[in-house]
């Protein structure tokens, strides 16, 4: 591969990365309006804990594919090193690759 092929991989695969942590976002966003609405539109209680166990289990899931997301430059785990990690870190934590280029 080329230069530039290696940097549109590892642009696009960035990409994906903060489209994950958008969603991720966009689910602690909704949430409690989410479930609120749901409550004062009066509906059986078992579908309101549904949905909030739903979204619930939808933001773990997405936590976990983020965390393991591998890096589009090394290859490794970009949010996990050994037993630690962190999917709110900004940069891969093997290469040192920023998420969000400058």
């Amino acid at each position: 591969m080329t230069d530039t092929a290696d940097q549109e991989q590892i642009t696009a695969g960035l990409s994906s990365i903060r489209r994950k942590h958008k969603l991720l976002g966009g689910i602690f966003i909704i949430y409690i309006p989410a479930v609120f609405l749901l409550y004062f539109m009066q509906l059986p209680n078992w579908l309101v804990m549904g949905a909030a166990i739903f979204l619930i289990c939808l933001g773990i899931v997405i936590a976990f594919i983020i965390g393991l997301a591998p890096c589009p430059a090394c290859g490794k785990p970009y949010h996990v090193r050994g037993m630690g990690g962190s999917i709110f870190s900004g940069t891969c934590m093997h290469c040192g690759i920023p998420l969000k280029q400058r």
